[in-house]
């Protein structure tokens, strides 16, 4: 049977999106291919006018390619291409037409066109001097600072695309050179140029005043050992530490709020600058210390337990740390081959939910041993709905599924999504089907890092959905509340405590205002498990977000997109022993569906899975949480005699375990 009219358009859309992608590229060098031919071209023909409409060109597409291809621009700036080489570009080709012409006094011209080039770039030199003094060693978040050691900022006028409003300065010079070629008047550029020194000048003055500012300030050190009294005065006790990218800081933010809640006092301890700003608001403190040089010179003498949030390089330079108690907690409890990791053995122990995760490492035979393993349950598991009843569907009360796939791995070992096999079956079949079906779609934040089709399919399920959804729009009141919060929520001044009420408003406020909708989730807002008390079942891949989703007590589904055979699936990912599985081609999703909406036959399945995976309800999972850290503290203080703390100089405990 052929393929039908909507699969063949959606492959289209996928075609086409691709060359849109592509083309956008293409469109980025065709430009300043044929602008600075041009330069050159008019310069050789020594045709001042036209010269002056080619400079004007190059220009608008060095501005329209470094605003809106950033990473085309990186690409030009790899190949020694980016704006200050395009810079002597545009000042040779003054130089040649000049040159070209037989105007007189063409050293002075050369002169004036290289004074252009050399006081943009004395600029950019004293200006990323600057920047390398006032970066910061460390910068930090929810934590009071002596007046001294507050960050200081240059002036955005000073730094703020700089390089692009120099080269348009240097132009507008430049441009001098062409007149005083069409009219014969050296004077014209002369004053030009003056003028672009004078502006460019008086800036490398002001940042000349700020080295020399800077140089009194507080070192390195200083501020340093500044960040750790804060934090020995707090008591801090305990560091959660991570290395990632700017889409990996979930991993953080998922246990914020189990740091905040836990007896001892904690500090979030990050490596890149851009998590400080990117980890969700906490009323623990955050400190940021790039450097592998400054994170030895770090003091932290009263902490006796790190976690470890996942398995990145740079966790050496901490690890290294004899004592302090290592921990990996991980960022998701699952059945992926991340939640056993060989590297797992680096660790002084390793935190689990429940005894499925223990079994999980003893299967895996990676060389953890079974007493490093500490079932703690899931604290953050707290704010998940738990419901028993069996979901209903009827056109006024649409079922709610919620799509929630994971992505493609760092390799093909790890490649357990189904996005590429079935995504699109699985779409269409629940937004097509005979039962009502309003769908969440929710996909993984690393979907197409490493497939490209991964991201390709991602795009045809969002126009799908696009599709499906029609014209329906959002109340204009409902709108305007949800601008309202979330400008609110963007505001510096909002404490934790309103911001959890402002959440709590928004999630309530976003599910009403798409009442019917079905919706495409990437923000971070709702978050993963706001749209799990949403849903009244799950279709996801092997993932934490299976684990998780346990805790609900709800259905769901586990797609199987290699096709395995069902009881090698279930013994190989013990989290899909309650699930219904969903098989190659989605063909089996409405038999499914109709099932669990029946008569749901795994309910009973799943109330074992839950306690096997994520262990009892009581003591409660932060209470176990608590008694853990304790454990671990007593056995550092055994082991090291009162000694405790990372970084130089660890000093004697004095404060008494557990005291706040």
């Amino acid at each position: 049977m052929g393929r039908s009219a909507i699969e063949v358009s959606e492959e289209g859309l996928a075609v086409l999106d691709s060359l849109k992608r592509r083309g956008s590229l293409l469109v980025g060098a065709v430009l300043l291919v044929v602008a600075y031919a041009s330069v050159v071209l008019t310069a050789v023909l020594a045709t001042p006018l036209l010269f002056t409409f080619a400079l004007l060109a190059a220009v608008a597409a060095d501005t329209f390619v470094d605003r809106r291809m950033p990473e085309f621009t990186a690409a030009l700036r790899r190949v020694q291409f980016g704006l200050t080489h395009r810079a002597f570009v545009l000042a040779f080709a003054v130089l040649l037409m000049a040159a070209i012409v037989g105007r007189p006094g063409l050293l002075t011209f050369a002169v004036l066109a290289v004074a252009v080039v050399a006081a943009r770039v004395g600029y950019l030199v004293l200006l990323k001097l600057v920047r390398r003094r006032i970066v910061p060693a460390v910068e930090v978040r929810n934590l009071q600072l002596p007046t001294k050691f507050i960050p200081v900022h240059l002036p955005r006028v000073l730094e703020d695309d700089v390089s692009l409003r120099l080269h348009a300065l240097g132009a507008l010079a430049l441009l001098g050179g062409v007149l005083s070629v069409q009219w014969d008047a050296a004077w014209v550029f002369t004053a030009l140029v003056l003028a672009y020194l004078a502006v460019v000048g008086g800036a490398c003055v002001v940042l000349v005043r700020w080295l020399l500012w800077l140089r009194r300030q507080p070192s390195r050190q200083e501020l340093l050992d500044a960040v750790s009294q804060a934090l020995r005065e707090r008591q801090t006790e305990v560091v959660l530490y991570f290395s990632g990218s700017a889409n990996a800081t979930y991993q953080v933010d998922m246990w914020l709020s189990t740091l905040s809640r836990m007896r001892r006092r904690a500090v979030v301890l990050v490596r890149e600058r851009h998590a400080i700003k990117q980890l969700a608001r906490t009323d623990v403190p955050v400190v940021c210390v790039p450097g592998a040089v400054d994170l030895m010179g770090f003091a932290l003498p009263q902490v006796q337990v790190a976690f470890y949030v996942a398995h990145s390089s740079k966790n050496i330079q901490f690890l290294r740390e004899p004592r302090v108690k290592s921990v990996f907690i991980g960022h998701g409890d699952s059945d992926k081959v991340g939640s056993f990791n060989p590297f797992s053995k680096a660790y002084d122990q390793i935190w689990v939910a429940g005894a499925g995760g223990r079994d999980r490492y003893a299967r895996a035979k990676v060389g953890v041993r079974d007493d490093a393993i500490v079932e703690v349950g899931r604290p953050q598991l707290d704010s998940i709905e738990r419901r028993t009843k069996r979901p209903v569907a009827h056109p006024d009360r649409p079922l709610t599924v919620l799509y929630a796939p994971t992505w493609e791995g760092w390799n093909d070992e790890e490649f357990q999504t189904s996005l590429t096999e079935m995504g699109p079956q699985i779409v269409r079949k629940l937004l097509n089907g005979p039962i009502p079906v309003r769908l969440v779609y929710k996909p993984h934040p690393l979907t197409g890092t490493r497939d490209v089709a991964a991201r390709e399919v991602d795009e045809r399920i969002r126009a799908l959905i696009a599709t499906a959804n029609g014209a329906r729009t959002v109340p204009p009141s409902a709108q305007a509340r949800l601008d309202a919060l979330e400008a609110r929520l963007g505001a510096a001044d909002v404490t934790v405590d309103e911001e959890a009420a402002l959440v709590a408003e928004r999630v309530s406020t976003f599910w009403s205002a798409h009442a019917g909708h079905h919706l495409v989730v990437t923000e971070k807002m709702p978050t993963l498990f706001d749209c799990f008390n949403a849903a009244d079942l799950l279709i996801a891949d092997v993932s934490s977000v299976v684990s998780d989703f346990i805790a609900s007590g709800k259905p769901y589904l586990v797609a199987n997109p290699k096709g395995l055979p069902d009881g090698v699936f279930r013994e190989s990912f013990p989290s899909s022993r309650a699930a219904y599985l969903l098989h190659p081609g989605a063909g089996d999703l409405e038999e499914i569906i109709d099932r669990i909406v029946a008569t749901d036959p795994l309910a009973a399945e799943r109330d074992v899975a839950r306690a096997y995976l994520l262990g009892p309800d009581k003591p409660t999972s932060i209470a176990r949480w608590d008694a853990a850290v304790d454990r671990l503290v007593a056995e550092a203080e055994l082991e090291w005699a009162g000694v405790r703390g990372a970084g130089p100089g660890a000093d004697p405990a004095v404060v008494p375990a557990g005291s706040r």
